[in-house]
C-alpha cells in the first residue's frame, strides 16, 4: 500500500487539469446468450472484425493508419502491450470509429523467446509483484478512453514457458492479475492469449476470473479449432488473436530443409476463407467473438514479409484478403497469380 501523503487543493486542481479528457467510456460487456455469448459495446452487439497493429511509422501515421484500415472494414485493433504511443493510438482509432484490444504485456519464462527474456514466476515473488502493478498502472491510465475493447494479458507465455511447474506458476499468477485488472475496471472484459489450445486446461483450471480466451492460429487447422477448444475443456468465448498463412515453424520443408513458404494464393484464401467459412458458424452460434488477422506493419522484416499486409508502401495478399473478408469486396484487377520464376544469366566462377 502505498503512503498516505498530505495533498493541497492546488496540487489536486492541477492533478485534475492534467488528467486525459476522453469524454464518456465505451462500456463493454460479454452476455452470456442461449448455448453461446454476446460481446456487447454500450448494449449492442459487436463482433470483433480485427487485425493486429504494429503500424506504418509511429504516431505520425496512425491518422492515416486507421483511416486506411477503416475502409477495408476493420473495426478493431488488436497490440500485444502498452508505451508511449498508445495514447495516439487510441486517439486516431477513436476518431475513425475503431476500438482496441488494448494487449498487456506480460513477460515469458524462457530465454530466446520474445526479446530474449526468461522470467521465473515459480521463483520470482517481487518481479510478479513488479509486473502486477505496472499492468495496473495502464489500466488505469486508459480504461477511460472510449477507444477501449478489452484487456488482453500476456502473450504466449505458456507457450514460452521452459516446463509444466513454470505454466502452472504463471498461471497461478495470471489468475492474480485478472482479478486486479477487474476490480480496477469492472468496465471490460478480460481474456489472455496463448497459441493454439494450449492454455485452455490451464485457464480453465487455475485462471477462474477470466472472461474470454485469446487463441492464435494459423493455416488451415482453424477449421478444426471449435472441436479443439471444446476437447481441452473450454467452457468460454473465444477470440482469434492472431490469424494468417501458415507460419514457419509448421510448414512443410525443402530438399535443403527450407521451410516452404506458402503462396501469395494460399496467403489470400485462408484468411478469407477462414472467416466466411471456419469462424462464420461459431460467431453465429456465439463462441467466436472475433478475428484479428496479423498484422498490420510495414516493415520489412521477415514476419512482414511472410504474414504482413504491407511491404514497406505496397500491398500484400493480406491487405486485400482482409477487406474481402470484412466487405466482401474482391481486388481489381484480380490479384496476379506467379506460376514460375526463372533465374538467368548465373555464371559460376572458377
Amino acid at each position: 500500500m502505498a503512503p498516505t501523503r498530505r495533498i493541497t487543493a492546488g496540487l489536486l486542481l492541477l492533478g485534475v487539469l492534467l488528467l486525459p479528457s476522453w469524454g464518456v467510456e465505451a462500456r463493454t460487456a460479454i452476455v452470456k446468450a442461449g448455448e453461446g455469448w454476446t460481446l456487447e459495446v454500450d448494449g449492442q452487439p459487436y463482433v470483433a472484425k480485427g487485425v493486429t497493429f504494429s503500424g506504418t511509422g509511429g504516431p505520425a501515421n496512425f491518422d492515416k493508419d486507421c483511416e486506411q484500415l477503416r475502409a477495408l472494414g476493420v473495426n478493431t485493433l488488436r497490440t500485444w502491450g502498452t508505451g508511449d504511443e498508445t495514447p495516439a493510438l487510441l486517439d486516431a482509432a477513436h476518431k475513425h470509429g475503431l476500438r482496441v484490444l488494448v494487449g498487456l504485456w506480460l513477460r515469458p519464462g524462457r530465454a530466446g523467446m520474445e526479446n530474449d527474456d526468461a522470467f521465473d514466476y515459480a521463483r520470482d515473488a517481487k518481479g510478479r509483484e513488479a509486473q502486477l502493478q505496472a499492468t495496473l498502472a495502464q489500466v488505469r491510465r486508459f480504461k477511460d478512453h472510449p477507444a477501449v475493447l478489452a484487456w488482453g494479458l500476456g502473450n504466449e507465455v505458456i507457450l514460452n514457458s521452459p516446463d509444466e511447474p513454470s505454466k502452472v506458476a504463471y498461471a497461478r499468477f495470471l489468475e492474480k492479475v485478472v482479478r486486479a485488472v477487474k476490480k480496477a475496471d469492472p468496465g471490460h472484459p478480460v481474456l489472455s492469449v496463448d497459441a493454439w489450445t494450449l492454455g485452455v486446461p490451464l485457464w480453465e483450471k487455475y485462471v477462474p476470473s477470466l472472461d474470454a480466451y485469446g487463441l492464435n492460429v494459423y493455416g488451415r487447422g482453424i477449421h478444426a479449432l471449435a472441436d479443439a477448444v471444446k476437447q481441452a475443456g473450454g467452457r468460454k468465448p473465444w477470440f482469434i488473436t492472431e490469424f494468417g498463412a501458415q507460419g514457419e515453424w509448421e510448414v512443410p520443408k525443402d530438399a535443403r530443409g527450407l521451410p516452404v513458404e506458402p503462396g501469395d494464393g494460399e496467403k489470400y484464401d485462408v484468411i478469407v476463407d477462414g472467416w466466411r467459412n471456419a469462424l462464420a458458424p461459431h460467431v453465429k452460434a456465439g463462441r467466436c467473438l472475433g478475428l484479428f488477422v496479423f498484422n498490420y506493419s510495414a516493415a520489412l522484416d521477415h514476419a512482414g514479409l511472410w504474414l504482413g499486409m504491407l511491404s514497406g508502401a505496397s500491398t500484400r495478399p493480406a491487405w486485400h484478403a482482409v477487406r474481402e473478408a470484412y466487405t466482401g469486396v474482391k481486388p481489381v484487377p484480380a490479384l496476379p497469380v506467379p506460376v514460375r520464376l526463372e533465374v538467368r544469366g548465373v555464371e559460376k566462377e572458377g
